[in-house]
């Protein structure tokens, strides 16, 4: 396909985010861009330089060299595009902050540069078909490409089944790449060059907990008033300490908050914390159903959006909140991921207390940690049909936390762990999966907790500020302890507890039946139907626990055969899109 057509119908496959779009053709490349309804200036996203370069950036930028935020020296135009055109010149990252895809054109060198922020809410997959390459924000749009060829990558969907995410470089599709967070990518005379410009390492300092207190304090106010813009804000208030301390930072700021909670019913965990938080803070709460029935109803919609295959259970009632909130005109929403990744949650503790006691080698620490899953780890001889199970190494989900978990920057094993979870939970699976959904309700998302300066300075703390005895984020708790309820600062961490469970018994149901039915699942080839037919029928639930995972399986199974329909079967065609007004069908 010709160039110009080729970048054409790459954006003709995203429509939903926005109507106009931008196409430069250029001697050795084309360049596109959809440029996103309201939430950003054609000056941010497109720069041109003096030498006839050409730079895209889908998001937003922040931080330079010297502390401040944005800037730009020269062009003719301003805001991130400028300013990460600044920053190539000089080859200068320190401090690069945001939510960011960008690509940079040298007409002079024929060097094309694909960026992406530190942490991963935004995505750059690519595809190298002979001497061209294919590059996008979404992995539908290269999907759209009719000379690129489909076909599972078995090794990727080995690794779903783990995680209930893709880790790592590898995509679903055989021959399409990511660009890992905090990478930048080098193209010239056919060849790819991949390589880091942000990497967290420890530099342990001494401090007093009083002033490491401090510290996060202001650190944390910070990172929110950075991500200031809109008059108002809806915050997703779980009643949790994170998404708390993100709504006292607003507040402090004096941004207008209107905090959004999800309502799980009789099987709510943190509803009533919630409520008190939101009182507490003076912010109307709004509790948004969260309806099984919903998000049957949107559940095409919702994969499609993702993208990539999300199988956390907190997705769908995600979904639902994210709408209720661009329902309301609110057009940002805050939350408070990232806490447990950067100060130590509640992940940490089983796995520091092998480690100290002796209880585990190397080896059984890494089985731990995939274990943390609960999805189908220790499972794939039930699981695996004959082609998948021949195809996959057993050594490879190891090695996606290996690089982490035996990462010799981090002296402290807690870092370590910390390292992991930011690198695969955080930069894999929460932010690009809250980036999406925000997205597709025409909001963006701000996840302060997330910020380079704060995730560089937690590396700094001595473990026992994070993990202090069985206490986990105390340093957070200690900054907190005086401006938030002692109730909501000090209690145990609980999570959100989806009734995944009862939801797949009951209202999706059809969509189970139907979707991993003996057919379904014999014509997808890659599992055994008659242990996907022992997981319909519920068996081996004789404890809590195991009813709990049972739930837990079977969705990451639903989205991901619904996935394959969407992205394989159907390539990534375009779905009704109730409440955003995309257009077509598959």
């Amino acid at each position: 396909m010709e160039s110009e057509a080729a970048v054409r119908t790459m954006l003709g496959a995203v429509t939903y985010r926005g109507r106009d779009e931008v196409i430069r053709p250029l001697v050795g490349a084309t360049l596109g861009l959809r440029l996103s309804s309201g939430l950003e200036s054609v000056e941010s996203q497109v720069f041109v330089d003096e030498a006839g370069g050409l730079l895209l950036c889908a998001g937003s930028v922040m931080g330079s060299s010297d502390g401040s935020s944005g800037g730009s020296s020269g062009g003719s135009s301003g805001g991130s595009a400028s300013t990460l055109r600044d920053r190539l010149r000089r080859g200068d990252f320190l401090g690069l902050d945001g939510a960011f895809a960008a690509c940079h054109y040298d007409v002079g060198r024929r060097t094309l540069t694909l960026l992406r922020d530190p942490f991963g809410q935004r995505a750059v997959f690519y595809a190298l078909r002979g001497e061209v390459l294919y590059f996008a924000s979404e992995l539908k749009q290269l999907l759209a490409l009719a000379e690129l060829p489909v076909a599972l990558d078995p090794l990727a969907i080995h690794a779903y089944l783990t995680f209930s995410f893709v880790p790592g470089e590898a995509t679903p599709i055989s021959g399409v790449s990511r660009l890992p967070p905090g990478h930048r990518l080098t193209f010239k005379g056919g060849r790819i060059e991949v390589e880091p410009y942000f990497a967290l390492e420890e530099r342990l300092i001494e401090i007093a907990p009083a002033d490491a207190a401090q510290h996060l304090r202001r650190l944390s106010k910070a990172a929110v008033e950075r991500r200031l813009g809109a008059k108002s804000a809806a915050l997703a208030l779980s009643g949790g300490l994170d998404s708390s301390a993100v709504g006292l930072w607003l507040k402090t700021a004096g941004v207008p908050v209107t905090a959004f909670t999800l309502d799980f019913g009789a099987a709510s965990v943190e509803r009533e914390e919630a409520r008190e938080t939101a009182a507490f803070l003076g912010f109307p709460q709004v509790l948004v159903p969260a309806d099984p029935a919903a998000i049957l109803e949107h559940l095409d919609t919702l994969v499609w959006h993702l993208d990539m295959p999300f199988g956390d259970g907190v997705t769908g009632p995600q979904w639902l909140l994210a709408k209720a909130v661009r329902e309301a005109g609110f057009e940002t929403l805050w939350n408070g991921e990232g806490g447990d990744q950067l100060f130590g949650g509640w992940t940490s503790k089983p796995m520091v207390a092998a480690a100290v006691f002796g209880t585990a080698d190397e080896l059984s620490l890494e089985e731990q940690y995939l274990r943390s899953y609960h999805r189908f780890y220790g499972l794939e001889g039930r699981l695996y049909g004959p082609d998948l199970a021949a195809s996959v190494s057993p050594g490879l989900r190891r090695g996606f936390i290996a690089r982490f978990l035996g990462d010799e920057r981090q002296t402290a094993f807690l870092n370590r762990v910390r390292l992991t979870d930011i690198s695969l939970k955080g930069s894999q699976n929460i932010l690009p999966r809250a980036g999406r959904m925000a997205a597709a309700h025409g909001l963006s998302v701000q996840m302060p907790l997330f910020d380079r300066a704060l995730a560089e300075w937690s590396f700094t703390l001595p473990p026992a500020l994070k993990l202090h005895g069985s206490c986990e984020k105390y340093v957070m708790k200690l900054a907190l302890q005086n401006r938030l309820p002692k109730e909501i600062v000090w209690r145990r961490k609980f999570g959100m507890s989806v009734p995944l469970t009862d939801w797949m018994f009951g209202a999706l149901r059809p969509a189970m039946e139907e979707r991993l039915s003996e057919t379904a699942v014999s014509s997808r080839g890659l599992f055994q139907p008659e242990y996907v037919r022992e997981l319909r029928l519920g068996k081996d639930v004789a404890s809590e626990t195991r009813r709990r995972r049972l739930g837990e399986r079977l969705w990451a199974l639903l989205v991901l055969e619904t996935w394959c329909r969407l992205f394989v079967d159907g390539r990534g065609r375009p779905v009704a899109v109730p409440g955003v007004g995309a257009g077509g069908a598959p």
